[in-house]
């Protein structure tokens, strides 16, 4: 009797422990996962074919001509935690030839779960370590939402509301479009002065200017992964006289990420839905199904009704037991 029992508990113990193992994949194994890295190493460039700028050194204008923007991401591993990540995040505009028209950089602590910025390991945003960054840092969570999101804007300086618009098919790969356009907002005063002349002033010979900046950015989002696979940015800054007048425009750039930099962020965004299929998915199906049946395998071996023996009170058991039954016959 014992040994008939031992089947039927290796079934059921086997059955449950693989259900288990089926609930932890999917709602511990999978959501635990989803945690930003702490290391990094990415760079992407974005080039617009037809830009005008105007070179406050040399103060000479150029128009219609090719501009090429390189953003560069290194993580400090070090620097971070088990919950917090720490980005540096390099960003240069130059001309085909590759000489330097703007440059930005930053330090970002950010939640390695909500992609939410916080404060606690010097951060800074170009020379200026008491600026304060708010919202999201470098991307969306991930299982990102249609819906609105605060993200930082390293070249205005604040949070501004990232809106969702639509949903659309990036090299065969489901995105959320979202977009923000904020500005016109003063950047920097521009020390020295400048020649009345060069702004439309020839009775002034010469006047302090600010430097004001509007940007619109758009940008295509895999929900799963949380990843960009495709930017495009429009840029547009003019300098104004104290009085608040724009007298010139000093950059006007719509640029849009390479073909080959959105193939290698799409390839990134179908390895992770890939991953998500297996992990979350096919193996907790898998492994669930299979315990269901060994769970089933154990109670039909327990109802599998018991042979006669020689002398009547019952003998091998066919398959497996179910509960016992007496069978009557002759005391002689």
């Amino acid at each position: 009797m014992i040994r008939s029992r031992i089947p039927r508990v290796a079934l059921a113990g086997t059955g449950a422990f693989l259900v288990t193992l089926a609930a932890l994949l999917r709602f511990y194994v999978y959501d635990s996962a989803l945690v930003l890295p702490l290391e990094q190493n990415r760079a992407y460039r974005m080039v617009a074919l037809d830009a005008d700028y105007f070179d406050t050194a040399t103060l000479m204008s150029h128009t219609r001509v090719p501009l090429v923007s390189t953003t560069a991401v290194l993580g400090d591993a070090g620097a971070g935690s088990a919950g917090t990540a720490v980005w540096v995040e390099f960003t240069s505009l130059t001309t085909a030839s590759g000489e330097r028209i703007d440059y930005h950089e930053r330090r970002t602590a950010f939640d390695r779960r909500t992609g939410m910025t916080v404060s606690c390991c010097g951060e800074y945003v170009d020379e200026d370590s008491k600026a304060r960054q708010t919202g999201l840092a470098f991307r969306l969570p991930f299982r990102a939402e249609p819906r609105s999101y605060p993200m930082y804007d390293t070249v205005l300086r604040v949070a501004v509301p990232l809106r969702y618009e639509q949903q659309e098919q990036v090299e065969g790969v489901r995105t959320y479009r979202y977009t923000y356009t904020a500005g016109p907002i003063k950047i920097e005063d521009i020390p020295g002065q400048f020649p009345g002349r060069v702004l439309g002033l020839p009775e002034w010979r010469a006047i302090g200017v600010s430097r004001y900046a509007q940007v619109t950015r758009t940008i295509w989002v895999e929900p799963e992964s949380g990843l960009m696979v495709k930017m495009r940015e429009r840029h547009r800054q003019g300098l104004r006289t104290p009085d608040g007048i724009e007298r010139r425009v000093s950059l006007r750039a719509d640029l849009a990420m390479s073909p080959e930099d959105v193939r290698a962020r799409v390839a990134d965004a179908r390895a992770f839905t890939r991953w998500v299929f297996v992990v979350r998915d096919l193996l907790p199906g898998v492994l669930l199904a299979l315990g269901l049946v060994l769970i089933l395998l154990a109670t039909l071996f327990r109802r599998v009704p018991r042979t006669p023996g020689p002398d009547g009170t019952g003998g091998e058991e066919a398959g497996v037991a179910v509960p016992e039954r007496t069978v009557s016959g002759d005391a002689g």
